[in-house]
């Protein structure tokens, strides 16, 4: 499907493999739910997928996907390193040697010979040179493709961004547009860097109706009624919004979005393809109204659930 837009995206995985995001109703997908789900992404011209070891059963989710559709050599994935897994490893040689094996481990829950991707999950291992060495070490013996890392923030993503790496992985969306203030993109440009938006939906914050929105997060209702306000004002659903803003960001290659059911992943591919024409002021609105979006709103790590009494 020759779509622009379309082609962009990259589906996560991350709820196939757990209970995953605010707005989900649903809970994990069963096995058939989950196979359903990425035939619908494939047949619908995604060939790129996001998974990771910490995503519970995900890889090996997708590895039987893939072996019992024979996509072997069709699609691309992209997973992550073990979260922590390098921490009691200061040697470059037993560090290379762990991420081989994980490398290792990965590809056969997968099914596969080679990785599109491997991405650092522990954001601070891109500041040691033994591992980023071992990675190096991963795709010149054909393991990998690319590499790189997934970050939180804008020092990590700075730094990433100047070292020789191919892959960076960031969380981007209308709330949160921290590295908009910073020159990352241009230098990720200049290094020839591919950039993969997550959280398009900000873990479904974006889309969850005023009322449904959980006490511990009664701080973000101000922000997400003005924008819901906006959006009234022009008939536009949250979806169309939050897929418009990162979609039509040229500086941003890809966007990594998850689905928990086979109407969602219908609904986003139908957006996707046919968002409509915007409001003139529809950027400029949301770039003034919430590029400063306080950390504890931009930040689901920062989301504190009431301890249960």
């Amino acid at each position: 499907m020759n779509n622009p837009l379309l082609n962009k995206l990259v589906l996560g995985t991350v709820e196939l493999g757990l209970p995953y995001g605010l707005n989900n109703q649903s809970g994990q997908p069963s096995l058939k739910e989950s196979f359903s789900i990425l035939d619908t992404a494939f047949s619908n011209g995604i060939n790129t997928f996001d998974t990771a070891f910490s995503y519970g059963h995900a890889e090996d989710i997708l590895g039987e996907w893939i072996k019992s559709r024979n996509l072997k050599n069709k699609i691309k994935i992209i997973s992550k390193l073990k979260p922590h897994v390098l921490n009691n490893y200061t040697d470059g040689i037993k560090a290379e040697y762990i991420i081989k094996k994980e490398i290792t481990k990965s590809l056969k829950r997968l099914n596969l010979d080679q990785l599109d991707g491997y991405l650092l999950h522990s954001p601070f291992y891109i500041y040691l040179d033994h591992v980023v060495n071992g990675l190096k070490k991963s795709k010149s013996n054909g393991l990998i493709k690319n590499f790189g890392v997934s970050i939180y923030d804008e020092t990590e993503a700075l730094y990433a961004a100047s070292l020789p790496v191919d892959y960076i992985q960031i969380p981007y969306n209308i709330f949160d547009q921290r590295l908009d203030h910073t020159n990352f993109f241009s230098l990720a440009k200049k290094n020839n860097i591919t950039v993969f938006a997550r959280s398009p939906f900000l873990q479904g914050l974006l889309l969850i109706p005023l009322k449904k929105i959980p006490s511990h997060l009664n701080h973000a209702k101000p922000i997400l009624k003005e924008l819901n306000e906006y959006l009234n004002r022009y008939n536009i659903s949250p979806l169309i919004a939050s897929l418009a803003f990162t979609l039509k960001n040229p500086s941003l290659n890809y966007i990594v979005f998850g689905n928990n059911t086979i109407s969602e992943i219908k609904e986003n591919l139908l957006v996707a393809t046919n968002i409509p024409p915007l409001p003139n002021d529809f950027f400029s609105f949301i770039k003034t109204k919430f590029s400063e979006t306080e950390k504890t709103i931009i930040t689901p790590s920062l989301w504190k659930t009431p301890k249960k009494k």
